[in-house]
């Protein structure tokens, strides 16, 4: 999702780190480059994470590293521009996993097969088979996450809640396992103005979307079906979009204009008792520089419709990782620097409070568990549903998402069409685009 994985906190200093950074890449950019390799990648955490394993990176293969940021805002515009002019600046590229199809496609990223010849890496990388394009993988995952429930769980464990909210509604309370459990707990918790019951992204987004797909996948839907025929707009998808709408009954007003940053600010404060979102807030969650919550946060599958419990249904996944330039004339040490980061040992020594392994043998780290306790149910919620992107991966996926769909659920979320209406127009737009496309005989 590129703007779903852009779950960062933009801020003023990213464009002023920015400009440093472009400054000191023209100064020194010639001698680094002439001796190394350079890495583009955004500013984020999950990029503060492995780069601390740089210098270990150098160490060992005496290759050094030159790394280029930019704000997430104009990153992939300037990964564009430097693929399109023939001649990138770089020789590996941090990037979204919803972003690689159309450079695979364009030939702008070289196959990294070789990385992964391992039968157990596919095992051990959830993302991996989701990297993987005609017969090739293109990306090499690092970070992953999975969308769910990120909950108060001193609230959940509180003996009086638990015995108000029994008496209340005839069981246990607990993180919600169903659609109806989980409209249940946010209102049992919703005592506004100091405490939501849920926290929600309303602004016309691509976190908005996020939403709306949770129950679409909680149903066992899907936007395309296996013809790449839009599969959204049926009775699952109406009832998907017409819960999204309700649930905000238990939110914050203002929750109607919030995206990732509002949404993880409201639940870092302690101002709600769920947030639908994903893990990596959990990360900021366990900050105390930011959050009043440290320790008391955890996190639980997406509910599922009462007639899916128990199966394997889609979740929203997202990952980032590393691909390796077609024009780079140093492709044997970006294979180097890959395989590098890419091991379990380094993800592991890399990510505590920045980062979340892509790799599962990673997140067995006893002191990765010791820092986030939640990782363990992170790595249960992993390996009992099916990673989905958020968008499909063929070159059209993000103009299907952030062009037809998200302007359709905002308008009905909105009030300005029927739900039916609404996923209607966006599923005649796609299979237009589609068909135009070649996509069908």
């Amino acid at each position: 999702m590129g703007g779903a994985a852009g779950m960062k906190r933009g801020t003023w200093r990213d464009l002023l780190l920015a400009t440093l950074c472009i400054m000191a890449i023209t100064l020194s950019a010639a001698g680094v480059a002439a001796s190394g390799i350079t890495v583009v990648s955004e500013f984020g955490i999950h990029t503060e994470a492995w780069k601390t394993r740089v210098a270990a990176f150098t160490e060992e293969t005496a290759i050094t590293v030159n790394v280029i940021q930019y704000p997430y805002a104009n990153y992939l515009d300037q990964l564009t521009l430097n693929f399109t002019g023939g001649r990138p600046n770089f020789d590996v590229a941090y990037i979204s996993g919803l972003w690689y199809p159309s450079f695979a496609t364009a030939g702008y990223i070289t196959p990294l097969d070789q990385l992964f010849d391992d039968p157990a890496d596919l095992a051990d990388i959830p993302g991996l088979d989701l990297a993987r394009q005609r017969d090739h993988i293109w990306i090499a995952p690092y970070m992953n996450e999975i969308g769910g429930i990120a909950y108060r769980r001193d609230l959940f464990e509180d003996p009086v809640e638990k015995a108000r909210f029994q008496e209340r509604y005839g069981y246990e309370l607990r993180p919600p396992q169903t659609l109806r459990e989980y409209r249940d707990v946010a209102e049992f918790f919703h005592r506004p103005p100091d405490l939501y019951g849920v926290t929600l992204m309303g602004r016309r987004s691509i976190f908005l979307a996020t939403h709306f797909m949770n129950r679409l996948w909680a149903r066992g839907g899907t936007i395309l079906d296996e013809e790449l025929r839009p599969a959204f707009d049926g009775p699952d998808g109406v009832a998907a979009l017409e819960e999204t709408k309700a649930m905000f009954q238990f939110a914050n007003p203002a929750a109607r204009n919030y995206d990732f940053q509002e949404a993880l600010t409201e639940f870092e404060g302690g101002r709600s008792a769920m947030a639908e979102l994903w893990t990596t807030g959990l990360l900021y969650a366990d900050d105390p520089s930011v959050s009043t919550v440290v320790g008391k946060a955890s996190f639980a599958r997406f509910p599922q419709d009462a007639s899916a419990v128990g199966q394997r249904l889609p979740a929203l996944y997202i990952f980032w990782g590393f691909a390796v330039s077609s024009a780079s004339p140093k492709k044997d040490a970006a294979f180097k620097f890959v395989e590098f980061m890419t091991r379990a040992d380094q993800q592991a020594l890399a990510a505590p409070g920045r980062n979340i392994p892509s790799r599962l043998s990673a997140l067995d780290s006893p002191r990765l568990r010791s820092l986030h306790p939640w990782l363990a149910p992170f790595q249960d919620v992993l390996r009992n549903v099916v990673p989905t992107p958020l968008v499909p991966l063929i070159p059209e996926g993000n103009i299907i998402m952030n062009e037809y769909l998200v302007p359709e659920i905002s308008a009905y979320i909105a009030g300005e069409k029927p739900a039916k209406q609404a996923l209607d127009d966006a599923a005649g737009r796609v299979e237009r685009l589609l068909r135009e496309n070649g996509y069908y005989d």
